[in-house]
């Protein structure tokens, strides 16, 4: 997961890239591999979730997501926590530039 936060006046502008192969029970039958794919992403600054989305195995693979909130001050930090389909959470913590 690599995930940058960029703070610019009042709004952080925010890019997470993360590294899944977002293989559904279709796709990963055909390509003999185990289905896995990210099935919840969200992010937290100052315990609020400023963004939080559901995805599914049609998302392509080793996905990009961006999204911007109001708030957030250089030097601070933004954590990223994800779910996938077989239970597995990982979670980044990311300092705002």
């Amino acid at each position: 997961m690599k995930v940058k936060a960029k703070a610019k006046g009042d709004i952080t502008k925010v890019k997470m890239m993360f590294k899944n192969p977002m293989a559904g029970p279709e796709e990963a039958k055909k390509k003999k591999i185990k289905s896995e794919f990210i099935t919840q992403i969200t992010a937290v600054y100052n315990g609020a979730v400023v963004y939080e989305v559901t995805t599914s195995g049609f998302v392509s693979k080793n996905p990009l997501f961006k999204f911007e909130f109001k708030g957030g001050k250089k030097g601070d930090k933004l954590e990223i926590t994800t779910v996938d389909n077989n239970g597995k959470k990982e979670s980044k913590k990311a300092k705002i530039k």
